[in-house]
């Protein structure tokens, strides 16, 4: 019984330790290219500011899965469970050619694909809406499509600063 009761205790002590390590990642300040601020002399060491709430700290790791994890990544997809699962494919890179039904991308790495464009289709540049029509080869993209079979309809569009 005794060792039973260890083999318990270090199993629980082991998840603690690896959930807390894991929580400290999740909320961790993530770097930012921002400069930081010095602290003034009117602000006083015995000031504090409220806790997020669990859905700011949602936000926080979002944010740092579209900064840090998503920010880097060139091309891929995704797999979402629903009632009828659904495959996310994602993809940055330059424009190689456009046309009113089709773009195609071309990654750093060299990867290329072609996406069909729809009336669904949304277009974003600089922020605010665009038409397919104002995309031009060599504009820096990303492109949000969903797979079905081996079509890639792509569902955004959105032209990046270079």
């Amino acid at each position: 019984m005794k060792e039973l009761t260890k083999s318990i205790l270090a199993g629980v002590s082991t998840v603690a330790l690896v959930g807390g390590i894991g929580a400290g990642l999740a909320y961790a300040d993530t770097p930012s290219d921002e400069p930081t601020t010095s602290p003034t002399a009117a602000s006083s060491p015995t000031e504090h500011t409220a806790k997020p709430d669990k859905g700011d700290r949602n936000g926080q790791r979002r944010g740092f899965v579209r900064r840090h994890l998503l920010a880097r990544a060139l091309h891929g997809e995704v797999t979402l469970a629903g009632e009828k699962h659904r495959v996310i494919v994602f993809q940055r890179g330059e424009v190689q050619e456009v046309n009113a039904t089709s773009v195609t991308v071309k990654s750093n790495d060299g990867f290329a694909e072609t996406y069909l464009l729809t009336d669904d289709t949304k277009v974003r540049e600089n922020r605010e809406r665009a038409e397919v029509s104002d995309i031009d080869t060599s504009d820096k993209v990303l492109v949000v499509a969903e797979k079905d079979d081996s079509t890639l309809k792509a569902r955004r569009v959105v032209v990046r600063d270079s």
